[in-house]
């Protein structure tokens, strides 16, 4: 990052039984974001608990978690 951070690192991932992202925690230069998902009227939704500064600054890694799943399927 352009500003001395560091990225945002993915501490931690767990699938679900459909090999789906459930939850995930990621450690931002602000603070550490979980991230949760859902289903929500048949699409996967992600929800995040953190600091305004740590939610944005964790997009990024949760966008890459969705791509990754995303080929394997």
């Amino acid at each position: 990052m352009s500003n001395g951070q560091q990225a945002p690192r993915i501490r931690t991932i767990h699938f679900n039984r459909k090999e789906m992202p459930a939850r995930t925690a990621i450690v931002t230069g602000h603070d550490l974001v979980r991230v949760e998902w859902l289903e929500v009227a048949g699409n996967h939704c992600w929800f995040s608990s953190g600091t305004g500064d740590a939610k944005r600054e964790a997009v990024p890694a949760i966008e890459r978690i969705e791509e990754m799943c995303q080929s394997m399927h």
